[in-house]
């Protein structure tokens, strides 16, 4: 999961007239602090107040709403589902200055998915994780100018979103992570279920988010480095670089490797290019090597993805298109020689004064396994995301 397609901005809002169940909630936090401003009529801003005068909190959030249409080869359905490209939550960062170089943060981060499009069956059952608060980030941070973040707590470790680096605009829909859109909908062979697509299908996207340490370098050049470790035995580094190169170019890239338990090694990456014209490429892979021992070890899990798009700036918001395909050999790790593939297509409208994206998307899902001959299965996505 992931994260060039998950960030959302924070803001300053006036939480007591859109909303009151998330005032309660932060007033309660506050233990009887003073939690907001009130709006009097003289056209001052509503805002948030910390409990502390010396540090600053800001609250942001979205709700990602979509229509699924699904075909599995054996029947089809049409779900109202949570868009797990990019999940409803909910966040609070408090951050204050020490001195002109030091300053501290913390961060809440929550989702609440109903339906969520990662584990929902075709017919309307979900393996789990809806209907409650799920944890995504819950840490602190040290911050020096010169030397550095240093990370505490459950948040992203140093690998999670470098396979995951894209430009494209259209990562609300469709990014390197294609299981987000239908990942648990079963293959079928028959009439009988299979593996499901989350199964067979991956983006070895590093460690993702866990209880860690994790350190961050200053950037020098528009370059990074990242190292964490958590437990059970997991640790990565990662190296990262944005920026413009000149002739229009605008570039984004990551690299990382990781230690986790049965994968003896991880190595995966993804670099994306968008020219001033519009027109974007972007590109990931990764391979694992499995440790002695680990079931059928004798795997050799790789992926590749590459995507191309364009996008229209002006309007009420950029326009962004965006074709992509990706493979994914032997990541089941009950079955040898898969080979697992995926392709869609994808439109994104943003509607910038009300922190709105309309998106549409299609994907189609093909696996290929010795003894089996699954049906393809269609999602076809519809909906919207709005940013507060």
């Amino acid at each position: 999961m992931t994260t060039q397609n998950r960030y959302f901005w924070d803001a300053r809002l006036p939480l007591t007239a859109t909303f009151p169940a998330a005032s309660a909630v932060l007033a309660i936090l506050m233990s009887g602090a003073p939690a907001m401003a009130g709006h009097d009529g003289d056209g001052a801003d509503d805002s948030v107040l910390s409990g502390a005068s010396n540090v600053h909190l800001s609250l942001s959030g979205q709700v990602n709403r979509g229509v699924l249409f699904v075909d599995d080869g054996n029947q089809t359905e049409i779900l109202h589902v949570d868009n797990d490209n990019s999940s409803t939550r909910f966040r609070m960062i408090g951050s204050a200055d020490y001195n002109e170089d030091i300053s501290i943060g913390s961060v809440i981060e929550v989702q609440f998915e109903s339906n969520s499009t990662a584990n929902i069956n075709i017919d309307g059952t979900t393996t789990g994780g809806n209907n409650s608060f799920t944890e995504r980030k819950l840490e602190l941070y040290f911050d020096h100018k010169r030397f550095g973040r240093l990370w505490l707590g459950q948040g992203d470790t140093a690998s999670n979103g470098s396979s995951e680096v894209d430009l494209s605009g259209t990562g609300v829909i469709g990014y390197s992570g294609v299981t987000d859109m239908a990942g648990g909908i079963e293959f079928q062979d028959a009439g009988v279920a299979g593996p499901n697509i989350g199964s067979v299908l991956s983006n070895f996207d590093g460690l993702s988010r866990d209880d860690r340490i994790r350190y961050d370098t200053p950037k020098f050049g528009g370059f990074q480095l990242s190292v964490s470790q958590a437990d059970s035995r997991k640790s990565d580094v990662a190296a990262r670089f944005s920026g413009d190169i000149g002739a229009g170019l605008k570039v984004a890239a990551a690299v990382a490797y990781a230690v986790n338990g049965d994968v003896d090694s991880q190595i995966n990456g993804s670099l994306s290019v968008r020219h001033s014209s519009g027109f974007n490429v972007t590109g990931a892979a990764g391979v694992r090597d499995l440790q002695v021992g680990a079931v059928n070890s004798t795997r050799d899990p790789f992926f590749w993805y590459v995507k191309v798009g364009y996008i229209w700036g002006g309007g009420i918001g950029n326009t962004a298109f965006a074709i992509d395909y990706i493979q994914a050999d032997e990541v089941d790790s009950g079955s040898v020689e898969d080979e697992a593939t995926s392709y869609g297509a994808f439109v994104v409208q943003a509607v910038d004064k009300i922190g709105t994206e309309l998106y549409l998307g299609a994907r189609q899902y093909q696996l290929d396994r010795v003894g089996f001959n699954f049906d393809d299965i269609t999602a076809v996505m519809a909906g919207a995301r709005v940013k507060f």
